[in-house]
């Protein structure tokens, strides 16, 4: 109740950087990209370098706690620490009026919820697995560097032609190495602060993915995924160890030689002898 009041409190107080406002006399904002429980993203001009930054301000109520702050601060620290095509570069800093923010490379290219819920893009299993297996070569790069990235969600990757990209590390968090054991409610294996957080997210991913290409029949009663979809017997055994319903994965690439036997199995099929 009281988390609930203090949004409401910032949402009638706060108010978002309008079209054509300049940051620190350098970054012109163009739109508002998109707002979160953290922070407000813009597509920004940079006047100084002359090209696209995507802009970051912290909201009003997260500014008022010290972990809030403190939160904003981490994202900054982690993205610094990484180097990867794959996730936004940081570039800088600074505090506007009071309001901190930092800016990042600006990646091209549309979300997954764009893609399927307003674009109506499908995606079949050899498809949807693709797209992981690429994914997973970010995500395995940030657990290389002990980094958890704790949010990853269809909102949360981009596709551009054959790239992937994976943003926002605004819940990311260093590797718990001690944490082995998961809870079983739903948001308490997504804050877990371990490998299989971002695998259990990523199960979640490809359930999105595999259903933007299903339609159920008029009148048919909801079902399991395991009952409604239907995706190869290698095809399931991924997804239940990555959701924790059967044995958990190791790490990265344990994964990806196991989605391999999918999309070369698809390959074959292409094979003329």
């Amino acid at each position: 109740m009281f988390k609930r009041s203090i949004l409401t409190l910032s949402g009638a107080f706060e108010r978002t950087f309008q079209k054509g406002k300049v940051i620190g006399d350098r970054y012109r904002i163009e739109m508002l990209l998109g707002t979160g429980g953290y922070g407000h993203s813009y597509l920004a001009f940079d006047l100084a370098d002359r090209g696209l930054v995507v802009l970051k301000t912290l909201r009003l109520h997260k500014r008022l706690t010290v972990w809030g702050r403190k939160s904003f601060e981490t994202e900054q620290y982690i993205m610094q620490q990484t180097n990867h095509r794959g996730l936004p570069a940081f570039y800088g800093n600074g505090i506007y009026r009071g309001i901190p923010y930092f800016t990042m490379e600006y990646k091209v290219g549309k979300n997954f919820e764009q893609l399927i819920f307003h674009e109506g893009m499908s995606f079949k299993e050899q498809d949807a697995f693709g797209i992981a297996y690429k994914l997973l070569g970010i995500v395995g790069y940030l657990h290389e560097l002990k980094i958890i990235h704790r949010d990853i969600r269809i909102p949360n990757v981009l596709m551009d032609n054959d790239e992937v990209y994976l943003i926002d590390l605004g819940l990311a968090q260093k590797a718990d190495m001690g944490q082995v054991s998961f809870p079983g409610s739903h948001r308490s294996l997504r804050k877990a602060k371990n490998r299989p957080s971002d695998f259990y997210g990523l199960g979640h991913f490809l359930l999105f993915l595999l259903y933007s290409s299903y339609s159920p029949k008029e009148g048919q009663p909801e079902k399991s995924w395991e009952e409604e979809l239907r995706i190869s017997p290698k095809a399931r055994k991924i997804i239940r160890r990555l959701l924790l319903i059967e044995s958990e994965y190791t790490d990265c690439l344990e994964i990806r030689r196991d989605i391999e036997q999918i999309l070369c199995k698809e390959e074959n099929k292409h094979v003329v002898i």
